[in-house]
């Protein structure tokens, strides 16, 4: 098939890597692939020269904009594709009102828990749509609440590339290593990690604790570590490209995020024998196996956090059980089952199986 694939993401978040894996693999398996992305954004820097794929840089700003609009209607006359594939919210505004879906099946990735809006132009936005694929049963079960006929949603979880899945030795401790991975943004709760590593010292804990991701909130965060008076203890790494080393180096994954989707972080850590601690919020659940493979925080208070922290910390059994269960977890979660389901989708899509 011929495939205009579209993710307009400014950063290389989970969502923008997991698309960079799936157009790879789908480019192996023969299908022809032309990504439209932002303009200097990583993700087009990533797929450029690669096997394949033909990389169309497109003016940034919002879906509607109308630089945007024209860019991605040429691309899409010039490419004469059989289907459109969009990565995230943004290529999937930009599919529909540059008309470039017009007369084609659009194929939209849904990574968000936040439910559409109930306005006229969204209504229209999420009826153009001919399939949905849902991280996970809480993404699913959004755009349900929306209106959108189940029908045209099918839960597809995020896979993990082969060298997410690390055999190490545990850690020693102390100093106990607690990491965050994400995007500084203002929703991922490094702040709060911050206060949870300052709550732990103060009951005689030896921690220290590394950030993985870049973000404009950055300065802050590392600016609260220093009025906590643990900045010493804290590392921020920026973007690297050896997350899955480091995440098997650590004694605890924390992520008091606001809300998430289905987290690739959480998974990638289980993958990589850290033990996980997230907001029972949106996908978490589900990736825990509800609680089963992951330890589970119901709220963002920072004492509830502090004590779920503390008691990993001390149960080396409790921890060695969360390592086995997540791997076992993680292990469902292969990019090559994800590309094959994803393949199906699209497939489906374009025969028009499944219409409503």
């Amino acid at each position: 098939m011929r495939l205009l694939a579209l993710d307009l993401g400014a950063s290389l978040r989970g969502g923008q890597r997991q698309t960079a894996l799936l157009l790879e693999e789908l480019a192996r398996r023969g299908h022809a692939i032309r990504f439209v992305g932002r303009r200097e954004a990583p993700l087009a820097g990533v797929l450029r020269g690669r096997g394949g794929i033909d990389v169309v840089e497109v003016p940034p700003g919002p879906e509607a904009s109308p630089g945007l609009l024209l860019a991605v209607a040429r691309a899409a006359r010039l490419f004469r594709p059989d289907l459109l594939y969009a990565g995230d919210s943004r290529g999937h505004g930009t599919a529909v009102w540059s008309r470039a879906s017009f007369g084609r099946p659009l194929v939209v990735h849904r990574r968000v828990v936040f439910r559409p809006s109930g306005h006229p132009l969204s209504r229209a936005k999420y009826r153009a749509v001919d399939r949905f694929l849902a991280v996970s049963g809480a993404v699913a079960r959004t755009l349900e609440e929306a209106g959108v006929d189940p029908a045209r949603i099918t839960v597809v979880p995020d896979g993990l590339h082969p060298d997410s899945f690390v055999n190490a030795p545990v850690p020693p401790a102390p100093p106990f290593r607690l990491v965050h991975v994400g995007a500084f943004d203002g929703s991922k709760g490094q702040d709060i990690a911050v206060e949870i590593l300052a709550r732990l010292g103060r009951r005689g804990l030896d921690a220290t604790l590394l950030f993985l991701g870049e973000g404009p909130e950055r300065a802050a965060v590392a600016a609260r570590a220093a009025a906590l008076d643990v900045a010493g203890r804290c590392v921020f790494a920026g973007e690297v490209g050896d997350v899955a080393a480091r995440l098997a180096a650590s004694h605890l994954l924390l992520l008091p995020s606001e809300s998430e989707g289905a987290p690739l972080a959480l998974v990638e850590a289980m993958a990589a024998g850290c033990p996980v601690l997230a907001h029972a919020v949106g996908g978490i659940p589900e990736l825990t196996a509800h609680g089963a493979a992951g330890g589970l925080v119901s709220s963002l208070a920072p004492e509830a956090w502090e004590s779920a922290a503390f008691s990993l910390l001390v149960d080396s059994e409790e921890r060695a059980r969360l390592c086995v269960a997540g791997r076992s977890v993680a292990g469902e979660r292969t990019l090559a089952r994800t590309v094959a389901r994803v393949e199906a989708e699209l497939e489906k899509a374009l025969s028009g199986a499944g219409d409503a």
